[in-house]
């Protein structure tokens, strides 16, 4: 089936964008906000009844994408996450620290390069140095990214076991000249079978992350990119802009 998009629908979101992957965005960062503001925010946050957000920011990725803006150690030794995670330690309890009587959380997403670099172990450890200061609540919204080609069902039980039920699956497009070009090699079978496998492991919605603008995309190669994942039936689908150049 092809989908027909409205019309101006393209040319509505062909604009530059500050970037997604930070709020506020970059655009609204300021001098002006310094460890006095900080302190002054956490303290009056430290007093609410409203539960924590937190987002876990894990840089590691085995290629390094080339549409990639974000801050990323392009590694295949896993070895080094170990040391992410010992300095991450540290920084929960200044977090911890600052935060005394507000700290139980009802969001967490663990996001940044591929959060699935990590092994089962050390998704583990990293849970447990959270919860350890920051316990999750009851129907607590726990969602993490996920890179298909180094995804392994035993990583999505380990996280389904801890109380994981969103994942967003990265693919930006399915085209074999475009993935090369970008250097994010992977193929349908295996977004597929990332979906299934979440699914069978307990991940209730499973999203899939698209892409346009990328070199070599034209509107027809990336409409049958769209029918493919169509197919696969994700429950929600994210398109996203490659429009300007910019570190996160």
């Amino acid at each position: 089936m092809i989908v027909t998009p409205p019309v101006g629908l393209a040319d509505r979101h062909n604009a530059p964008a500050p970037r997604y992957t930070s709020y506020p965005p970059a655009n609204r960062w300021s001098r002006k906000f310094g460890a006095r503001a900080l302190a002054k925010h956490l303290a009056i946050a430290d007093h609410s009844q409203r539960a924590l957000s937190l987002y876990v920011h894990l840089p590691f990725c085995e290629p390094m994408c080339r549409f990639c803006e974000c801050n990323v150690i392009a590694t295949r030794d896993r070895g080094r996450a170990d040391g992410y995670l010992d300095t991450l330690a540290l920084e929960i309890e200044l977090w911890a620290a600052q935060l005394a009587t507000r700290r139980r959380v009802s969001q967490l997403h663990l996001g940044g390069g591929t959060p699935t670099f990590l092994s089962a172990a050390q998704l583990l450890r990293l849970f447990a140095l959270l919860v350890e200061r920051f316990p999750i609540v009851d129907g607590a919204d726990l969602a993490i990214e996920a890179d298909p080609a180094v995804t392994d069902a035993e990583q999505l039980e380990v996280l389904a076991q801890l109380g994981f039920r969103r994942i967003s699956i990265g693919v930006q497009d399915l085209d074999p000249g475009v993935q090369e070009a970008v250097g994010r090699l992977q193929t349908a079978e295996q977004t597929e079978r990332a979906i299934r496998s979440a699914r069978v492991a307990g991940f209730t919605s499973v999203n899939v992350d698209l892409m346009y603008g990328l070199p070599f995309q034209t509107p027809e190669r990336f409409l049958h990119t769209v029918e493919r994942i169509i197919a696969m039936r994700p429950n929600r689908r994210r398109l996203r802009a490659r429009h300007i150049r910019r570190r996160c």
